[in-house]
């Protein structure tokens, strides 16, 4: 007798803060490899701008990045994010952490958090750098840290899945990484590449199993406030 596994449509979100076009570069590629666990919706959204549009004013270049975004990609709510079966997140690396856009964002679950909505919802992090060594992985570290708080479930990118050297091709365990140089002039490598499509992929397949509904995974709900 078969069981049937997911009652509804899973979805995954790629959410992201991008102030260069850098990090949406990225989101993307990490999208594309959501989309290839059959059965999960895949969204790419930005979380809200927080500096003001006079900034932009003065700075044309960044001005034109902007707009560029804002007419791509959706601005995402907290319900977006609470719908979500599971979560990207990716930000610039601000002084070795995550960028405040992000921050306020996160900081506007605290309700949802005291209601233990988020536990057990898998969560994959991402970023992007001017230079090697510049606090990529800091920046990844910091943002898995509210999300454990949220009880969430970091997925990472492990080293025999990630390639086939001794060394990853690019990228960390902890999450996607693109150093795209001081002036922004590097272009996705086929290991930055590499590496985002896996973590992509990985995020949906632990989303449909945390998702799981069949006999055996119901052997033990861990979607269930423990005792």
């Amino acid at each position: 007798m078969q069981t049937k596994i997911h009652t509804k449509k899973l979805s995954v979100l790629v959410l992201f803060y991008s102030f260069t076009g850098k990090t949406a570069e990225l989101a993307k590629i990490i999208a594309q490899g959501a989309r290839e666990i059959g059965d999960v919706e895949v969204k790419v959204m930005r979380v809200p701008e927080l500096l003001p549009a006079s900034f932009f004013r003065k700075n044309p270049k960044l001005k034109k990045v902007h707009n560029s975004l804002t007419k791509e990609f959706p601005e995402a709510s907290l319900d977006d994010f609470i719908n979500a079966d599971g979560v990207a997140l990716g930000t610039p690396v601000h002084f070795g952490s995550f960028a405040s856009q992000l921050k306020q964002f996160l900081d506007g679950l605290s309700p949802i958090w005291l209601e233990g909505k988020l536990v057990n919802k898998p969560a994959a992090v991402f970023c992007s750098g001017g230079s090697i060594h510049s606090g990529e992985e800091a920046t990844l570290l910091s943002l898995i840290i509210p999300l454990l708080n949220l009880g969430m479930i970091p997925v990472g990118i492990p080293y025999p899945v990630q390639g086939e050297g001794v060394d990853f091709d690019a990228g960390s365990p902890y999450g996607g990484i693109f150093v795209s140089g001081h002036r922004g002039e590097k272009k996705l490598s086929q290991g930055d590449k590499k590496v985002a499509r896996l973590l992509g992929r990985r995020l949906a397949s632990m989303t449909n199993f945390l998702n799981c509904s069949c006999e055996g995974c119901l052997r033990y709900d861990f979607r269930k406030k423990e005792r």
